[in-house]
């Protein structure tokens, strides 16, 4: 299967719902679209992020094993969609072991950035509130940066805001 063509032909959400549950167990294909995610075209890393989430929905045992490249390489990502999809798989996992000075910094900077998407400072904030249950000296600094988005952030940012606000007490 040539997954390249298949990335760049028309997009078709159940299509590639099939792909990923066809493919699921397949560690050679995971691995395949793990390298794509990293692709000069930006549909095809896209697309294959999209895929290796969908998988990670699946069977998150196949994308287990790249956690810690996920977590190195989403700092220095500029393809907004990839950023999304790792950052969904992130904070659905313990990153104790996994998180750095890097990833704190990117969610930090996404969430004071007026042109992140609101699903990726939806999923810093998340991350953010998970690592602070590790590292609570985080949480006057997660506090502030929640409290200046309120006033200025989308509705979908403001409510997420509000509510781990809220957890953090």
């Amino acid at each position: 299967m040539d997954f390249e063509e298949q990335l760049i032909d028309r997009w078709n959400s159940a299509g590639f719902n099939q792909i990923a549950k066809d493919n699921c167990h397949s560690a050679e294909v995971v691995a395949k679209l793990f390298s794509l995610t990293t692709h000069k075209n930006h549909k095809i890393a896209w697309r294959s992020a999209y895929l290796v989430d969908q998988i990670h929905d699946l069977a998150p045992e196949m994308v287990t094993p790249y956690l810690p490249r996920i977590a190195e390489a989403l700092p220095a990502l500029t393809n907004q969609s990839v950023k999304r999809h790792f950052a969904r798989i992130l904070v659905q996992h313990d990153l104790s072991e996994l998180a750095d000075g890097r990833l704190l910094d990117a969610c930090f900077t996404w969430l004071t950035q007026q042109d992140t998407p609101i699903a990726v400072k939806a999923h810093c904030m998340q991350i953010l509130f998970n690592l602070t249950k590790i590292y609570p000296e985080l949480i006057p600094e997660l506090k502030i940066v929640l409290e200046e988005l309120i006033p200025y952030g989308s509705k979908g940012e403001q409510n997420r805001a509000r509510k781990i606000l809220k957890q953090l007490g």
